[in-house]
């Protein structure tokens, strides 16, 4: 990357307006993922976040902010981060990730993740391999998307709660930090910091042009790092794990069962 570690102090304030939001069909949205055209969000439901009560669900709706079905996944417990590999849906949900059709909402398979906790934040490395983080045992987990094959990647302290996760166009790995409130780079198995000064990152996408979001929860902001640049780009609440397409950020507010859009400046 080349931009060093930059202090969350230095941000300046570049707040971006809100396209629109989705309320009232929300259950503490945790997720807003969109693929082929429709926005996937996912809702954990009653809390705590790792309770198996099966009132969690993924609603859909189009790039509008309109809701196509409310319950379009159900029988999920707490689910999480979303990511889309070889035309199947993949949600983290506790201790198992789950394989829908993102067409039908059937579920076509559950992958138990052996010594997993919490399950909070998945990626596909856009080749085979989907990757999916566990914020409590400072783990990252792989599952191979042509047998289903679980393996553990990556178990470190210094992920100090990894959240968030996503590719960066060179194939590198970022980590957003719950606990150690960090931007985390992995190339391979190495871990570098490249940004640090937060209090809870949460979710984080990278663009095609390199430039990374990603959003601390407890500060209710989200960022933007370009070109060694710090920029807060977005102030509201519980800002979890973001998504991005076509110009456009898809930011759930946890706490306040809403999904905000906004149009990113290029």
């Amino acid at each position: 990357m080349g931009v060093g570690i930059i202090s969350a102090i230095a941000a300046a304030a570049f707040l971006l307006p809100v396209i629109f939001g989705i309320n009232g069909k929300l259950t503490t949205p945790e997720s807003s993922q969109c693929y082929r055209g429709k926005l996937y969000i996912s809702n954990i439901g009653g809390l705590p976040p790792d309770k198996k009560d099966g009132d969690g669900y993924i609603l859909l709706a189009d790039l509008k902010g309109n809701v196509i079905k409310r319950k379009f996944i159900t029988g999920l417990n707490a689910p999480k981060g979303i990511t889309f590999a070889k035309g199947k849906l993949f949600v983290a949900d506790i201790d198992t990730v789950v394989v829908a059709d993102p067409e039908t909402g059937k579920i076509l398979k559950k992958i138990p993740i052996p010594g997993a906790k919490f399950l909070n934040d998945i990626a596909f490395d856009g080749k085979r391999t989907v990757y999916v983080t566990d914020t409590q045992t400072n783990s990252i987990y792989t599952i191979d998307t042509e047998n289903f094959k679980v393996s553990l990647y990556l178990k470190d302290s210094r992920l100090q709660g990894p959240n968030g996760i996503a590719f960066l166009p060179d194939g590198k790995i970022l980590i957003a930090s719950w606990g150690g409130g960090k931007l985390l780079l992995l190339d391979g198995k190495d871990i570098k910091v490249i940004a640090s000064g937060f209090e809870t990152l949460d979710g984080v996408v990278a663009l095609e042009d390199g430039t990374i979001l990603f959003s601390d929860f407890s500060a209710g902001k989200v960022y933007e790092l370009k070109g060694g640049k710090l920029k807060e780009i977005y102030k509201g609440f519980s800002p979890a794990d973001i998504g991005y397409c076509n110009g456009i950020l898809f930011i759930p507010e946890f706490m306040v069962n809403s999904v905000k859009a906004v149009r990113v400046k290029k």
